[in-house]
């Protein structure tokens, strides 16, 4: 096979979709360094009363924000203006006690050194009293907030400076909308911003088209209106002057300086002016004096008391009903409804629908340019909002230029993601939608994928011409069918009281699924034999910051019974049972170390066709596997992080999600050896693999779960369906030395080595897993795990395939504040280990679970579990966290790897360790499931390698502590005061260190 075609940078760039790659290039202007200066005792409080790294993570994610920003400390002015001169920073926070010299001559400070924003941030509302307005108005200091221990302060601070540095590039570049909030009194909008900022978000983040994906959706959050904050009546008349045609809304006050002096009515008069040239302008006015109500509802404005409890609804009020983040309810004159939207699609059928009279008095009042500008279809709005009614002599003219105007919306939206019709059904089509609802994580993955093979479609077929390069054929039954599964058998009831694994599936399994849904998959499989994989997709499925990779169900079946019924019989009981795991032991376990409610949850299904070929009674891909686009933990000294890792493996891809044996590689430099022998790379090398069993029972079989239509083969088998020879090499013990290919067991023992395609280039493997992590990683904005399995061209002439199965992001749990390395002799230190993941600082474990290393026997793995399920279920209840540490890999499915734990049974560990043996090695985990799930929940994880020159454990002082209890295979014991765990992944550097 050739290798691959050159490609220039363009060949990756010519089919991207405007809209979307418009919203990359909003928000480039980002608030990232920010020095916090205070005294000792502020930054204390700060800290540890309000928890402040924690409360900014914990604020960030809940808004979906993802440009979590690094604070550095100063605790005198002196150590702020060295830090000043030393590096560049996006903002200045002062607190206003700094010993003797005044903040307002700090900020001329400052402002020397750097042209940066200078907020004064204030403990209280009654440090006001210290510091004269007229003084604040002419000092460098930007803004002044309140803080009043609400840690959500600080991100509103970080995004009004953020607004207000992207705001005139951003309608430039992407015709982003504008909110502009009139207030005065510090007090008040150090308060209010918070809660408006979080409701921006969120209604934001409720609109994003769902049949888009992660990328999108992020994406569109950049395009999320723009706060601005003016504090008098010129600073307000400027920003409307400025932004009039981009303006979302305004929310004034009524009583605000005007000419240096404080006015009643400002706010008013400020309307009146606007009124005029605005008259459809959503307003809400804001006023602590209920007398105000009148004037401001006969200017057409909403009212909110300042001073009421519902304050936070009515603002959710306006938003929702003026300002397009709600329904569209389509009024008549006379205020009567005749019919409302809350999507596109309906939006289209209601304007087909509505008498004229309810098109007109919308089209005149800008209705519809407003609400498609709030879901971020700003290029059509702009289209719409000068068109006037009176520049058509038949308004149906008007009516349809506007339906014509959300089909090109909906057209571009759905892509080539089809709901379902059995009128318009094809069999070739990719990507279907079978019910409403979410598509779940894994399903919004994979309509990332569709999405980013379609818009690079030149550029692959350019490159890889003998490569086939697509999704699986995928069919996802949305989460409203979910919900509707649980309500109708009364399973929620039946969900929130204690139940085994086993009770709850059968329960679920004799549930009733509409009979439409039977139908619906009876007529998209009539003819379909190939076999299929069922998934999960939960909504906090493989998602940014809830990361629940493999701990859903998944259900392999044959597809291959004479008997549709019973096909399809076997495809509703696993869908059934994809439902059912959202309650399983494993689940919940997992959902309570994030924090997460799985009454919040829903479940989609996606229902994929599996990759592979027909070996007699067998069916398997010639290669599967897992990549990340950053390695976290390089081994040799010729590989770096950026060279990324993945793994590859005969046979379908739960050998390696599980953590079994597998091939290693970079795919930027697969020719590399990591090995650092023969007899590494033989150790190393896969046993056995997984095919699909294409028997002919009828039943899945629920005492095997998972497994009931799996095969465990050995490679044996592979050699009899002649697969072996295209991915594996020949060992010849005399010689000691591989040879290229394996056809005969008489001539040695096979290595699967993948050899033939990564140093000889029969296929590109490597050339294709690196080219679509680059492209993940620069669509994501973050490091990626991909995905994939394939098979090579049985004929000559013929295509070989690569298929992409799943594309996630992989974030590890960041802390806000710089984690610095220490310098410490090794005395000090328990562990120290240059292969680590997390970033964390954790000073509260005095608990260290370890398996006994004079008792432990490779044979006894699997014993190994109740033991360490008892412990952990004791220090759970007792609360507290523990560092666990054993040999080999936590969490593999083979046994003879190390100690086969699912999460449930470790879910109480803050540090997981893998160590060595003298007389056990095994490489440490990386690629699996297991793997990916405790990196994103942010536990740290260390690895100790057998006769490091630089990593270690200290094993005596270990067992020199208190002993809490000792079973057969496993001592519990304590430290008499709090370890210290600083993990920083991205340095390779970890250190557990001892108390003092």
């Amino acid at each position: 096979m050739p290798t691959p075609n050159k490609n220039t940078a363009d060949d990756y760039k010519l089919e991207y979709r405007p809209k979307y790659q418009t919203y990359r290039y909003l928000m480039q202007n980002r608030i990232n360094e920010v020095l916090l200066v205070s005294s000792t005792y502020d930054s204390f409080i700060i800290e540890e009363d309000a928890r402040l790294s924690d409360q900014i993570f914990e604020e960030f994610h809940n808004l979906n924000l993802r440009t979590l920003p690094h604070i550095f400390r100063a605790t005198s002015v002196n150590r702020a203006l060295e830090l000043l001169k030393e590096r560049k920073f996006d903002l200045v926070i002062t607190m206003r006690r700094l010993g003797e010299i005044n903040p307002l001559v700090f900020a001329d400070q400052i402002k020397a050194i750097q042209d940066i924003p200078v907020v004064l941030l204030l403990k209280n509302s009654s440090e006001l009293q210290y510091l004269p307005a007229k003084a604040l108005e002419t000092s460098n200091i930007d803004h002044t907030f309140v803080w009043n221990g609400n840690p959500t302060v600080f991100v509103a601070i970080i995004k009004l400076l953020e607004d207000h540095l992207n705001v005139d590039a951003d309608i430039i570049t992407g015709d982003t909308r504008v909110i502009i909030v009139v207030e005065d009194s510090i007090r008040f909008y150090s308060l209010y911003l918070p809660v408006l900022y979080s409701e921006i978000m969120m209604q934001t983040q409720r609109l994003i088209s769902e049949g888009a994906n992660d990328y999108i959706s992020l994406l569109q959050m950049r395009s999320r209106p723009k706060i601005l904050l003016a504090r008098n009546y010129e600073e307000a008349w400027e920003m409307y002057q400025k932004y009039e045609d981009h303006l979302l809304g305004m929310i004034t006050d009524i009583r605000f300086p005007r000419n240096g002096k404080l006015e009643e009515d400002a706010g008013f008069d400020l309307v009146h002016k606007i009124r005029k040239q605005a008259p459809t302008l959503p307003i809400m006015f804001q006023s602590s004096e209920e007398k105000n109500r009148a004037e401001s509802e006969k200017l057409q404005g909403f009212f909110a008391n300042k001073t009421d409890h519902s304050l936070i609804q009515e603002l959710r009020t306006f938003l929702l009903n003026y300002t397009g983040f709600g329904c569209f309810t389509f009024r008549m004159p006379d205020d009567s409804i005749v019919g409302t939207a809350d999507n596109l699609l309906e939006l289209r059928d209601q304007l087909s629908l509505i008498p004229l009279e309810s098109f007109v008095y919308h089209a005149q009042n800008d209705h519809f340019s407003g609400w498609l500008a709030a879901r971020g279809e700003f290029a059509v709005a702009r289209q719409l909002k000068p068109r006037k009614v009176s520049e058509f002599e038949n308004k149906e003219d008007l009516r349809q230029l506007i339906i014509s105007s959300v089909d090109d919306i909906l057209h571009e939206r759905m892509g080539i993601i089809i709901d379902f019709d059995r009128q318009n059904y094809h069999p070739r089509s990719r990507f279907i939608r079978l019910r409403p609802g979410s598509l779940g994580g894994k399903g919004r993955g994979l309509a990332f994928l569709l999405f980013l093979r379609s818009s690079y479609n030149a550029g692959f077929r350019k490159e890889f011409p003998d490569v086939d390069i697509q999704i699986p054929r995928t069919v996802v039954i949305g989460t409203d069918q979910f919900d509707q599964f649980m309500r109708e058998n009364d399973l929620y009831d039946f969900v929130t009281t204690d139940h085994d694994d086993i009770e709850i599936n059968e329960r679920f399994l004799q549930g009733q699924l509409p009979r439409e849904l039977w139908d619906d998959l009876r007529f998209i499989y009539s003819d379909q034999i190939k076999p299929l994989a069922v998934r999960s997709s939960s909504i906090f499925e493989d998602s940014l910051f809830q990361p629940f990779a493999g701990v859903f169900s998944t259900y392999m079946l044959p597809n291959s019974h004479p008997d549709l019924d019973v096909r399809i019989n076997q495809l509703i009981s696993a869908i059934k049972l994809v439902y059912a795991s959202t309650y399983l032991k494993l689940a919940r376990s997992y959902a309570e170390t994030l924090g997460i409610s799985l009454g919040e949850s829903s479940m989609a299904v996606v229902i994929q066709e599996v990759v592979g070929q027909v070996h007699g009674e067998r069916y398997y891909p010639n290669f599967s596997g897992i990549a990340a686009s950053y390695n976290y933990y390089p081994l040799g000294k010729h590989l770096q992080p950026e060279d990324r890792i993945a793994f590859a493996a005969l046979g379908l891809g739960k050998t390696v999600v599980d953590g079994g044996l597998s091939r290693r590689f970079s795919p930027k430099r697969p020719k590399v050896n990591i090995f650092a022998s023969i007899e590494d790379e033989i150790g190393s090398s896969q046993s056995s693999f997984f095919a699909v069993r294409l028997s002919q029972e009828e039943r899945i079989n629920l005492d095997q779960g998972e497994y009931s239509f799996l095969e465990s083969c050995s490679l044996r088998d592979a050699i009899e369906d002649k697969t072996l020879g295209e991915v594996a090499d020949t060992y010849d013990p005399q010689g000691g030395r591989l040879t290229s290919g394996f056809w005969d067991e008489e001539a040695g023992a096979p290595v699967v080595t993948f050899n033939r395609q990564l140093k000889y280039d029969t296929f590109p493997l490597a050339a294709i897993i690196n080219r679509v992590l680059q492209l993940g990683e620069e669509a994501m904005g973050c490091p990626v795990e991909v995905e994939f399995a394939g098979d090579f061209s049985p004929e000559k002439g013929e295509m070989s395939t690569f298929r992409l199965l799943q594309l996630r992001p992989f974030l590890e749990h960041e802390e806000t504040m710089m984690i610095e390395d220490l310098d410490l002799p090794d005395e000090k230190l328990f562990v120290s280990s240059s292969v680590v993941s997390g970033y964390r600082s954790i000073s509260d474990i005095q608990d260290i679970v370890y398996a006994k290393p004079e008792d432990f026997d490779l044979t006894q793995t699997v014993e190994m579990v109740d033991e360490i399920m008892a412990l952990n279920r004791t220090l759970v209840e007792g609360s507290s966290p523990y560092i666990l540490i054993g040999p080999g890999r936590w969490g593999t499915c083979e046994r003879h790897l190390g100690i086969p734990v699912v999460w449930s049974d470790i879910n109480g560990a803050r540090v997981i360790m893998e160590v060595d043996l003298e007389n056990f090695q095994v490489d440490h985990s990386q690629g699996s499931h297991f793997f990916h799930n405790i990196s994103s929940a942010g536990i740290p994880y260390f690895y100790i390698k057998h006769n490091s020159a630089t990593d270690f454990l200290d094993w005596d002082w270990l067992e020199s502590l208190d002993l809490v209890s000792e079973g057969r295979y496993f001592r519990h014991v304590r430290t008499k005061k709090p370890l210290t765990v600083i993990a920083n992944g991205k340095k390779r550097s970890g250190k557990i260190i001892k108390p003092k």
